[in-house]
């Protein structure tokens, strides 16, 4: 499974624009995680910071009775990072700033679907 997982981050990563991608458990431990620039150590401090977003966000949506978080989506003034549930896990990752939303939310969901049949085979 692990193998599987890291296949589909490496082909993930050959969308144009992305240059960082991981699978976080809940708890921020890095699943699988690549990058064209950052270090291992790097990745693993995103994973645990992104946990804290997501449990952030969890709180937010539950005090406004909005539901459960399935996607977070950030713009920055020198990229994007995004974080999407796929069951039990987390896919995130990070894009330069001119990427178009629309097409990453598409290439993602495919990607969490990968993600979730690889987690259920």
């Amino acid at each position: 499974m692990q193998e599987m997982l890291e296949r589909i981050l490496v082909d993930f990563l050959k969308v144009s624009g992305v240059t960082a991608a991981g699978i976080i458990d809940v708890d921020g431990l890095i699943i699988a995680s690549h990058s064209r620039g950052m270090s291992q150590e790097d990745l693993e401090v995103a994973g645990g910071l992104i946990a804290q977003l997501i449990s952030a966000a969890k709180d937010v949506s539950n005090a406004s009775g909005l539901g459960d978080v399935c996607d977070i989506i950030s713009e920055t003034e020198k990229g994007k990072f995004f974080v999407i549930s796929a069951d039990s896990v987390f896919f995130w990752f990070f894009t330069e700033s001119n990427v178009n939303l629309g097409y990453m939310r598409v290439q993602a969901k495919k990607t969490v679907e990968k993600i979730k049949s690889s987690l259920s085979g």
